[in-house]
């Protein structure tokens, strides 16, 4: 997946998060970065690296199968396709966005 279509699809599922607090940093197959700036509302969605209260790293291969229903972000997390640094408060609430 392109950051383009990355950005778009989680553009998209951000009001499934309205609960969301903090920043997040999506890093998708390492050099793909997506920054989430929830401390405002509406969420201000951004691509590079910032600093974030959470870290999520995965493979895009992952990331398209839970936004297309084939997996999910649980049992992504699980068996370890999914990696999460930092706040994991914040990382149970961007589980709704994926």
């Amino acid at each position: 997946m392109t950051v383009e279509e990355i950005t778009q699809a989680i553009q998209q599922r951000l009001d499934r998060a309205s609960d969301l607090r903090g920043t997040v940093k999506f890093v998708i197959d390492g050099d793909k970065i997506i920054h989430i700036n929830a401390n405002q509302q509406p969420p201000l969605l951004t691509v590079g690296d910032q600093p974030a209260d959470c870290t999520v790293k995965l493979s895009s291969d992952t990331f398209q199968d839970i936004i297309t229903g084939k997996g999910s972000a649980m049992t992504a997390f699980m068996f370890g396709k999914i990696k999460v640094e930092g706040n994991m408060g914040i990382a149970m609430a961007i589980s709704r966005i994926l």
